[in-house]
């Protein structure tokens, strides 16, 4: 029986120690969501790929660490304006 190449990557896995199938696996989970695939969406709707929702968690991040954010009771009285 002729295996498949997917069949073949997978024997070869098999025949790894547990450690080195977990360093693989480890490591293919890092790759598995590549830098230009959308991981998430902004409320507008626009997609973003993992480096820009991670750098969007960063501005966040830094704006609150410079207290650029509004209290509870500021934000109410924003909404009241819509």
């Amino acid at each position: 029986m002729k295996y498949t190449n997917i069949e073949n990557i997978y024997n070869e896995i098999m025949l790894l120690s547990n450690t080195d199938r977990q360093k693989l696996y480890d490591k293919m989970g890092k790759e598995f969501c590549l830098n230009n695939d959308i991981l998430a969406y902004t409320t507008a709707g626009k997609p973003l790929t993992k480096n820009e929702y991670i750098e969007q968690i960063n501005i966040g991040l830094k704006q609150i660490e410079n207290g650029e954010m509004l209290s509870d009771d500021e934000l109410q009285k924003e909404i009241e304006t819509w």
